[in-house]
């Protein structure tokens, strides 16, 4: 693409996101609002329940009254749900006006971690549902001193939430009272030997492994794994950890250890049978069948995944937003039969879910293991988007474990 035509498309989206921007955050003029640190104030609305309307995005406003050091981490109530934490730092009079004029950028994109702040700063919290029914979210904040738990219940699910809510209530009691029975000192030279494994296989994996203290801030983190699939622990502090294990296509652990030997198994749970993995940083030229660059990265999770639940079948479903008609496009005309599509959009997403099973045979999955399958715009997240962002959400590809 010429420069000339990306800052073309690039004016073209600002202004389409202009437009529908103050629509698509209607509740941030209403932000829930706090002070940092919490002192002797009591935070009158630790469980919020809201509308339907308002499930895509939850906003936060947190007023700094003295220099500070304070954690957050935001949860979903609901195990199919996904939320994502955008921080904003504002110095100004109208946030909410100027984020759309200005376009004002978030400062992070994490659900959890630790910032420092000072007296009189500002800041937004806005809390994105990105995919599940949207029943709700839980913000933890703790300055030290004071743990604040917020539940943000959405109206159409309270029944759904308030039964998961109550049920983690129940596990955290009984963690809590498992944690304080004695434990007799652990006399470590301050390294511990580990494995991970996929629990249904027993097979070495590797994965993203970051210690915590018991206050959730990074101590270290574990990069390298050695030939036999072994990481090392070192430098330790004690002999209670907080470790914080992820990878593509498991369940996220994040588990306080007592560590009773100088030695440590743990065990990732693959996705079971009827999960879904959702992926939207698969990405394909318009109105093509041609992957992107930008693909690769997310194609090999993907790819590690299968080859590490090779008794596992898979369907790869292609979906789009609509099902319109897709006529071709003229730019790509001289280029292959991948690039010059013509069809329904249906069609369209078969082929992609199609070339990704290619991609996956090419890299050493076995054909038996994938399946495809081709939706168009029949299972659309958001039926009738308003803006760009909720019509991303219904490009996607989605890998389903079907036996």
């Amino acid at each position: 693409m010429n420069i000339k035509r990306f800052i073309s498309l690039l004016i073209l989206i600002t202004s389409f996101l202009t437009i529908f921007g103050q629509e698509e955050h209607p509740n941030c003029i209403s932000a829930k609002e706090f002070n940092l640190p919490f002192g002797d104030n009591i935070i009158s609305f630790n469980e919020i329940y809201y509308q339907a309307e308002d499930k895509y995005t939850y906003w936060y406003k947190v007023n700094i009254t003295s220099d500070c050091q304070f954690s957050y981490r935001v949860s979903s109530i609901g195990k199919d749900d996904d939320y994502e934490l955008l921080m904003y730092k504002y110095e100004g009079e109208d946030f909410c006006n100027d984020r759309i004029v200005n376009d004002i950028m978030p400062i992070s994109i994490r659900n959890k971690g630790v910032l420092s702040v000072k007296k009189g700063e500002l800041y937004y919290l806005s809390i994105i549902h990105i995919q599940g029914q949207g029943c709700g979210h839980v913000i933890e904040l703790d300055d030290g001193v004071k743990n604040i738990h917020i539940k943000a219940i959405q109206n159409d699910c309270v029944e759904e939430a308030i039964e998961l809510v109550t049920k983690e209530e129940n596990i955290v009691q009984v963690q809590v009272v498992d944690t304080v029975k004695p434990v007799p000192p652990l006399n470590l030279n301050k390294q511990v030997k580990g494995y991970l494994v996929n629990s249904v296989t027993q097979k070495n994996i590797e994965a993203d492994i970051l210690v915590l203290n018991i206050r959730g801030e990074k101590i270290q983190e574990v990069i390298k794994f050695n030939n036999s699939g072994g990481f090392e622990l070192n430098n330790l502090k004690g002999d209670t950890i907080v470790l914080s294990i992820t990878k593509f296509g498991y369940e996220n652990l994040l588990d306080t250890i007592i560590l009773k030997s100088d030695s440590l198994k743990l065990e990732l749970n693959p996705i079971k049978v009827g999960d879904k993995l959702v992926m939207y940083q698969i990405y394909f030229h318009p109105n093509t069948y041609a992957l992107k660059n930008e693909s690769k990265n997310e194609l090999k999770k993907l790819c590690q995944f299968m080859l590490e639940n090779d008794k596992y079948i898979f369907e790869i479903q292609g979906h789009t937003n609509g099902n319109r008609s897709v006529k071709l496009t003229k730019q790509y005309e001289n280029l292959g039969q991948e690039w010059n599509f013509k069809g329904s959009s249906k069609k369209l997403s078969k082929l992609r879910a199609e070339k990704i099973k290619s991609y996956l045979i090419e890299n050493g999955v076995l054909e038996n293991q994938l399946q495809t399958e081709g939706f168009g715009g029949d299972q659309m997240i958001v039926a009738k988007p308003k803006n760009m962002k909720q019509a991303m959400k219904n490009i996607r590809v989605e890998v389903k474990v079907i036996e």
